[in-house]
């Protein structure tokens, strides 16, 4: 990646200054987007893990856009979930809303536990400029 200047986005998140990150990475055609969950905006946790994919991939949404990107040049996802079992149906309901066209590699793993015992799914993506 030599050559390319690096843009970062912060998005405002709570734990993006104390731990040292940008919520997103630009570099030449590349977007990186940490991983985010429904608080990453500094907005409330929702109850269910329906209501947290939605917001978690809006916030990611909006964080892409400032970064002249689409979640049409979305190339990979990665979820981590507390409970798969329970969870993957609603979760990849809502993923199908946004992805069904686009259709990125996606991978989805359960996960002993995130930052806050209220968060129930963080996602990453990777995009790639068209």
């Amino acid at each position: 990646m030599s050559g390319y200047p690096r843009t970062k986005i912060a998005s405002g998140g709570p734990y993006e200054e104390v731990v040292g990150y940008s919520r997103v990475v630009v570099a030449g055609p590349l977007a990186f987007v940490a991983g985010t969950t429904a608080s990453s905006d500094g907005s409330p946790i929702p109850e269910t893990c329906e209501e947290q994919t939605r917001q978690t991939v809006e916030i990611m949404r909006k964080k892409l856009a400032v970064a002249g990107f689409s979640l049409s040049e979305v190339v990979r996802v990665r979820m981590f979930v507390v409970d798969i079992k329970r969870d993957w149906p609603v979760v990849s309901k809502v993923m199908n809303e946004y992805f069904a066209e686009i259709r990125p590699v996606m991978t989805m793993v359960q996960v002993a536990g995130l930052i806050d015992d209220a968060m129930l799914i963080e996602i990453e993506m990777d995009a790639v400029r068209q």
